[in-house]
């Protein structure tokens, strides 16, 4: 995923491992809340300490001891996390003393190969850290005494961390196209991402809501597998999953609140936004806001029609024809797909590259302003209006500037017919179209 050095971030669950990476980072980067378990999947974030860069990776609270369900999931994801590093952070709770979860996951850690920081967190009181001497018996060496919620001990912490990180390769650096995987919660979409991925990157299980962070991961777009335009060039991509959004999220706390929040940040920060709707359930109002939110934000919208393997034909087709009667404006693609049979997923990465293609469009002044003139022709503005000349003004979205003699008396429709017709000729279905008028005179 990157040449920097990477730093994992275990422990049990609550042992403030989220509240350690917001700290590190300096923004609130990974949801935190009073209830444990609220990380569950693996995050990657860009962090700096003196100098010195790397990944810092933020894992759900192992329990070694779990056999299964969700608690097992999660602790399997620390343990990916835990191969991939260079170095580890275990944090322990200073409150709490040593937990069996403690004792299990330091055995486990001392079996590998990896170089451990013990970290007892929550030694709120800076002239004691007596409450660290304990841990001693963890084997893991010297305990570092923090409070991630104060600040308290991290740079003596830090700076043993890099000390042990390798030279990070020389990496050239790139903006990677980002597209974000959205929908409500239980619709599918780490079952999706593991079969995009081909690896368990992501956990799956049947508790609804259990992504709650944008997860990160590169993947690569490879032509002529099922693509909705054949002649899509090879890009790579970073694909965000995230977590699901039910209605009234907004105003409710804790981790759907969070989630929400995430969910949005996800939005802006990618170019491609595709939203995974269930075809067994149908659209929802919250589906529709979602897409809303993404056109808003002035990015792509793509439609994921998942479950297709349980429905007849009819379905898709009437939840394709909402979307289009619900949606006249943006007027998103819709694929229909078996994110768990794979049947349909080969056409996702393509669909994005498309939109992304779509959303970096670049149309000469010329031709615009020929096609523009063409519409005028066709269908006139209202009497004393005159459109004298237009260009495209900008992408990401496509952004379009047509100067008139009365700006103020164009109509929105007359405006909506000229987004409508570049959009059908351009291929923009799905893309945010902005159009703005300014005055010739």
């Amino acid at each position: 995923m990157t040449s920097l050095p990477v730093v994992a971030i275990v422990g049990a669950p609550n042992v403030g491992k989220s509240t350690f990476v917001n700290r590190v980072l300096g923004r609130r980067q990974a949801v935190v809340a009073d209830e444990p378990g609220t990380t569950r999947d693996r995050s990657y974030n860009r962090a700096e300490w003196s100098g010195r860069e790397f990944m810092l990776v933020d894992t759900g609270g192992m329990e070694p001891t779990a056999r299964g369900g969700l608690e097992a999931l999660v602790t399997l994801q620390a343990r990916v996390a835990v191969e991939e590093a260079d170095a580890i952070i275990h944090i322990a709770d200073a409150r709490l003393g040593i937990t069996e979860a403690d004792a299990a996951i330091a055995r486990e850690l001392r079996r590998g190969d990896k170089k451990v920081v013990l970290a007892a967190n929550k030694l709120d009181n800076p002239v004691d850290d007596s409450g660290r001497y304990l841990f001693y018996s963890l084997g893991e060496g010297e305990p570092y005494a923090i409070s991630a919620s104060h600040g308290l001990g991290m740079g003596d912490l830090l700076d043993a961390i890099v000390s042990l990180l390798p030279e990070a390769e020389p990496a050239e650096e790139s903006q990677l196209p980002r597209v974000a995987v959205i929908g409500r919660p239980n619709v599918g979409k780490s079952t999706l991402l593991n079969r995009l991925l081909g690896s368990e990157r992501s956990v799956v299980s049947e508790v609804a809501g259990t992504t709650t962070d944008a997860v990160a991961h590169e993947i690569e777009v490879v032509p002529g597998r099922g693509a909705p335009d054949a002649g899509v060039t090879p890009e790579r991509f970073v694909l965000l999953d995230t977590a699901g959004v039910n209605r009234g999220a907004r105003r409710a706390d804790g981790v759907p609140y969070y989630s929400t929040l995430k969910t949005d940040g996800a939005i802006r920060r990618a170019d491609v936004s595709l939203l995974l709707v269930d075809a067994v359930d149908g659209l929802f109002g919250e589906d529709l806001r979602l897409a809303r939110r993404v056109e808003e934000a002035g990015r792509a919208c793509g439609v994921l029609i998942n479950k297709r393997d349980l429905v007849p034909p009819e379905r898709l087709q009437e939840i394709e024809d909402t979307l289009t009667s619900r949606m006249t404006d943006l007027r998103p693609p819709a694929l229909p797909i078996s994110a768990l049979t794979g049947a349909g997923v080969e056409g996702v990465m393509p669909l994005a590259a498309r939109l992304y293609s779509s959303y970096n469009m670049r149309v000469s002044t010329h031709e615009i302003a020929e096609f523009i003139n063409a519409l005028v022709e066709r269908s006139a503005p209202p009497r004393g209006v005159k459109i004298r000349f237009s260009t495209q003004t900008g992408t990401a979205p496509p952004r379009f500037t047509l100067f008139a003699n009365r700006p103020k008396d164009v109509p929105d429709g007359y405006l909506r017919y000229v987004e409508n017709s570049l959009r059908q000729r351009y291929n923009l279905y799905g893309v945010s179209v902005r159009i703005r008028l300014k005055s010739s005179r």
